[in-house]
């Protein structure tokens, strides 16, 4: 059929070691571009390490500096949603990526605090 589809993955990163993870983010790129980007593809997600690969073929893709193999890659591709539960409720904000694959936002306290403090 001519129709869209939606893919949903929960955490792939569970089970998989770190070295591996990043490669899942090839793997979701890929999906959702193939077929002439007719897939949608809803990943959640807790690594760090999926996250910066699909920064950096964003950035890659601006700077034509693509591996081979790799599709383009770009910030119009990608959404980020950050979803956050609080005594006042759930809030939910979108994080932008612009074409150097880096957030125009700022990650909300406690994301990715773990890297932080190993780079300090």
């Amino acid at each position: 059929g001519d129709g869209v589809e939606l893919c949903l993955v929960e955490q792939p990163e569970i089970h998989v070691h770190p070295a591996v993870q990043g490669g899942l983010g090839d793997l979701f790129i890929d999906a959702a571009v193939r077929d002439g980007g007719r897939r949608t593809m809803l990943v959640e997600t807790h690594s760090e390490h999926l996250i910066l690969r699909l920064l950096r073929r964003i950035r890659e893709t601006t700077e034509n500096d693509l591996p081979d193999d790799a599709p383009a890659f770009s910030p119009a591709q990608l959404s980020v949603v950050y979803v956050e539960s609080g005594a006042s409720g759930v809030r939910i904000r979108q994080l932008r990526v612009d074409e150097q694959g880096e957030f125009k936002d700022r990650w909300p306290k406690g994301l990715f605090a773990e890297r932080m403090e190993e780079l300090l």
